[in-house]
């Protein structure tokens, strides 16, 4: 008896940066309600997904990035690894691109937030990535391990900040903290904050082309593009990520910069465009050639 399939097969787009291939990585998707959207209304964020061909649900894609030339596999961000039942399936995707977690030379983190970190140790403090240098930066990390922090944390999310801390102790003895510039031949990282105190996001730069993977600029593309003062309730200081959003939109789109983040619809890349002030994008399609 054939069974029919409950869920889409594993999601991998690559694409050319120079002499870098980069890998769209679906890790799965988590639900959320559309009242977590400051700024518009339930029933017109559901209007705005409708017309786009989205299911009427907020529904978050969960991804990650693979970025290889030849010379290091590096993984950017980890998906959010099960917890809370959210995503789950970094690792069978990175196999599906023939990659083991072994393989993985470093590990470049946009922020803690747990669908973010949750692929990246295990419990008990135990790497995923056993050969990975963890790279993330040194406002994140100081957020993160403020014991003033933690000790304000709610109940309800204390198992949240738990897995961030159990993943940055893991890498303890492999970790590099950063501000901006360079952090790997290629690669540099982009403070974009407000989401969180350290957010940020890294920019692909080879042979004359660039790809900027920027977080979590926007969680519903759909809706925060065209409408960039939409804040959301994960934003630690919703102003400051709304000024960084119409900052970023404005950036890639007079750049004509390809653009990758962690909450894209798949196949995880796209353009922003600008006219008359008003903000939109086109999704770069799936393409049988690595173009």
């Amino acid at each position: 008896m054939v069974m029919v399939p409950r869920e889409q097969a594993v999601g991998l787009n690559r694409r050319r940066i120079g002499d870098v291939i980069v890998t769209a990585v679906n890790d799965g998707y988590l639900d959320v309600n559309f009242n977590v959207l400051n700024g518009i209304s339930p029933s017109d964020a559901e209007e705005r997904a409708l017309a786009a061909h989205r299911a009427p649900q907020a529904r978050l894609s969960v991804g990650a990035y693979l970025v290889q030339d030849g010379r290091k596999t590096v993984l950017i961000d980890t998906g959010a690894g099960g917890f809370n039942g959210w995503g789950g399936r970094l690792r069978s995707a990175l196999s599906a691109a023939n990659v083991e977690p072994d393989d993985i030379d470093a590990v470049l983190l946009t922020h803690g937030h747990a669908d973010h970190i949750g692929g990246l140790a295990a419990a008990g403090e135990t790497p995923v990535f056993r050969n990975a240098e963890l790279i993330l930066s040194q406002h994140e990390y100081d957020f993160w391990t403020d014991e003033k922090h933690s000790s304000g944390i709610p109940d309800n999310a204390l198992p949240r900040f738990m897995l961030v801390r159990n993943a940055l102790a893991a890498y303890r003895a492999r970790m590099t903290l950063v501000t901006a510039g360079e952090v790997l031949p290629g690669i540099a990282f982009v403070p974009l904050p407000g989401h969180t105190p350290g957010h940020g996001g890294y920019r692909i730069s080879s042979g004359g082309s660039s790809l900027l993977i920027w977080g979590d600029i926007v969680h519903f593309p759909d809706i925060q593009i065209p409408c960039p003062d939409v804040a959301i309730a994960f934003d630690m200081d919703p102003v400051e990520a709304c000024r960084t959003r119409h900052r970023t939109l404005d950036m890639v789109a007079s750049n004509a910069e390809l653009v990758g983040g962690l909450h894209l619809n798949f196949p995880g890349f796209i353009r922003v465009l600008k006219e008359k002030g008003q903000y939109s994008f086109r999704e770069e399609p799936w393409c049988p050639s690595i173009i």
